[in-house]
């Protein structure tokens, strides 16, 4: 018998229901997990969008306009953790280029060549070879061995010195430097002379300035080295002077005034020291008319950046912060001799005039800096 939304029949108890068809408990399960996956998907998009994307291998940014009124072509490039930064004035630009960690405890040199940076540690761990505007690569021949990389005689030549003093040409090929060195190998310490030969101290404290034909003794404890002249100080029998030595001949003549109690870093003073170079604290201008030096501040943990006239002897102290221990690697002078560099105690970068002393910190979103190298425009 039929009554209201139902009909009975048998012992089977067969119901017939009226309306919507009943659904089986497992679909609704199922619609259960789809939502929750659903939503689950959509969160980690969202996430997925909000993470940095993989560092480029090469980035540029633009200020639109040439950094200091400069229309030169040189450039400037700075080494910090993240890479190779270069500054190109002229173009208002900065490219930045990014390097693996760089492995080991030493020094890393940092040495910009035609067309190209190299970063080479000490250690015997990978360097690299930056060229412009493209991804870094391992350095390859003499130059993937450890050692101390300096400028050479040509922008496409540098020093290697590890256990012995090699000069290198394009692509880490060794060349003949027919150096006939009679001092003792390996040199005690080694550094670049600012003209694209080498500073040279043997084990007994004897100071030479070497390269492909030349072997000069130097008689100063050098302080600043360029191109053109180098700062050092001589001392007599109870006094010390400065003296202003020419880099092409060797001749030296005193300065004016007394000398200020300066004098290269004492290598254990040098974080991780001693090392195997002499820590120069300074950069003579490519004129050859001042010399940029680091002090070390009377007050424990203090460092000063002053200029010294090759010409007068006068010296001027300059209102900018560096670190405790910062040498020439700190300093860099545009090729005019109108600008002096400085990577500050913050690690940023900084322009001196050298006319005024004025200080402007250039911000450029370049900071963390260790290193600083200005290339000259190429011609």
């Amino acid at each position: 018998m039929t009554s209201g939304a139902e009909r009975e029949s048998g012992a089977g108890g067969e119901i017939v229901e009226f309306g919507r068809p009943a659904r089986p408990r497992w679909l609704g399960v199922i619609v259960l997990v789809c939502l929750v996956v659903a939503a689950v998907t959509v969160v980690a998009t969202h996430l997925g969008s909000r993470r940095p994307s993989a560092r480029q291998p090469v980035t540029v940014s633009s200020v639109g306009h040439p950094i200091l009124g400069i229309r030169a072509g040189w450039e400037l490039f700075g080494l910090n953790s993240n890479g190779v930064v270069a500054v190109q004035f002229a173009r208002g630009r900065i490219v930045r280029t990014s390097l693996p960690p760089i492995e080991g405890d030493g020094i890393v040199s940092f040495v910009a060549a035609r067309g190209e940076v190299l970063v080479r540690p000490l250690d015997q761990v990978p360097g690299y070879v930056v060229p412009d505007g493209k991804p870094a690569r391992p350095l390859t021949g003499v130059l993937a061995h450890a050692g101390i990389l300096l400028p050479g005689p040509t922008p496409t030549e540098q020093w290697l010195a590890g256990d012995n003093l090699a000069l290198v040409g394009p692509d880490g090929k060794p060349e003949a430097a027919h150096l006939g060195l009679t001092v003792p190998a390996p040199a005690q310490q080694v550094a670049s002379d600012g003209r694209g030969d080498v500073v040279l101290i043997a084990a007994s404290g004897s100071v030479y300035d070497a390269g492909p034909g030349v072997l000069r003794p130097v008689h100063a404890l050098l302080l600043a080295v360029g191109s053109r002249n180098w700062l050092g100080v001589m001392c007599g029998a109870a006094t010390c002077g400065y003296v202003v030595i020419s880099a092409a001949t060797g001749a030296s003549r005193a300065l004016a005034g007394p000398a200020i109690p300066v004098a290269s870093w004492p290598l254990e003073s040098l974080p991780g020291g001693p090392w195997p170079w002499q820590a120069l604290p300074g950069l003579t201008a490519p004129d050859g008319l001042t010399a940029a030096l680091i002090v070390s501040g009377q007050v424990a943990g203090q460092s000063s950046l002053e200029l010294v006239s090759l010409r007068t002897g006068v010296v001027t102290s300059v209102r900018v912060p560096v670190r405790q221990g910062s040498s020439s690697a700190s300093l860099a002078w545009s090729p005019d001799s109108r600008w002096l560099f400085v990577i500050t105690a913050a690690g940023k970068l900084a322009a001196v005039d050298a006319a005024t002393g004025h200080v402007s910190e250039l911000g450029l979103g370049v900071s963390g800096l260790s290193q600083i190298v200005v290339r000259p425009a190429a011609g």
